[in-house]
């Protein structure tokens, strides 16, 4: 049997990628991430992400990053968003799901859960991965290649009380990471997901007491604060050619924090 050459280092350079959720603080690092790498980045939020947030020029790895917007809830909102982003750069070879909501979810018993605000955390945070996913997947399937990248959460793993609407959509999206590497794959396409544990961004430290986070540190086996370049550094390994042979994961980039869970 022949020997796969592996790469030295990873290289998205001639890529173009897709991060949804792009104009927040984990979707800004993720982008720049896969544009240091060589990657034009295509930022896709409900809102255009602030000229401080990315840039039009080019990176060190010479990629470049854009903003587009849609309410990616929206399948004919995200269906043009694609197009524009097919007219500015004729191809989708990578695409990483970010978009969902956190901040502002109410965290009651799941009884006292209103209809309404459930169906907008699993419009927000899985339909949205379905949407896209859907848009992107006949393109990489004519190229017979490319990467999908699903954010979770370590919440799926373990559970988490008064927090059924948020958990039961970032669950839902490690069953959809699954089928989409088992009906891709035939196509040269991988799909995975990251699981993140609690990360140290500006939203999230608005959102919840400092306590929080201390408590969240001292259930980790590695007992330093997760920030969102740990997470953008293992969407960029699932987005190159090192994770040739890996679909249909979930991994977990929370400190150990649910080791063996997965």
């Amino acid at each position: 049997m022949a020997e796969v050459p592996l790469p030295a280092s990873a290289d998205l350079r001639g890529q173009v990628a897709i991060v949804t959720g792009g104009a927040g603080a984990l979707g800004t690092d993720i982008g720049h991430r896969l544009r240091d790498l060589g990657a034009d980045v295509a930022l896709l939020d409900v809102v255009e992400p602030s000229a401080t947030l990315y840039d039009r020029g080019g990176g060190s790895g010479g990629g470049r990053l854009r903003g587009f917007t849609a309410d990616l809830c929206d399948e004919h909102q995200v269906a043009e968003a694609i197009a524009r982003i097919l007219a500015w750069r004729g191809r989708v070879d990578v695409l990483v799901n970010n978009a969902g909501i956190f901040r502002g979810v109410p965290r009651v018993p799941f009884w006292e859960i209103d209809v309404a605000t459930w169906d907008r955390v699993m419009e927000t945070n899985a339909r949205s991965v379905f949407l896209c996913s859907r848009a992107v997947a006949p393109l990489m399937c004519r190229a017979r290649r490319g990467r999908i990248v699903n954010i979770t959460s370590n919440t799926a793993a373990f559970g988490m009380a008064n927090y059924l609407h948020y958990v039961a959509s970032k669950a839902a999206i490690v069953g959809m990471t699954r089928t989409m590497a088992r009906e891709l794959g035939p196509y040269g396409v991988a799909v995975n997901a990251v699981a993140p544990g609690l990360v140290h961004t500006a939203s999230a430290l608005a959102e919840l007491d400092r306590s929080v986070f201390e408590q969240a540190v001292a259930g980790q086996c590695l007992r330093t604060a997760i920030e969102g370049e740990d997470v953008a550094a293992t969407v960029a390994f699932l987005s190159g050619a090192q994770a040739r042979m890996i679909t249909g994961q979930t991994l977990a980039v929370n400190a150990g924090a649910t080791m063996g869970a997965f």
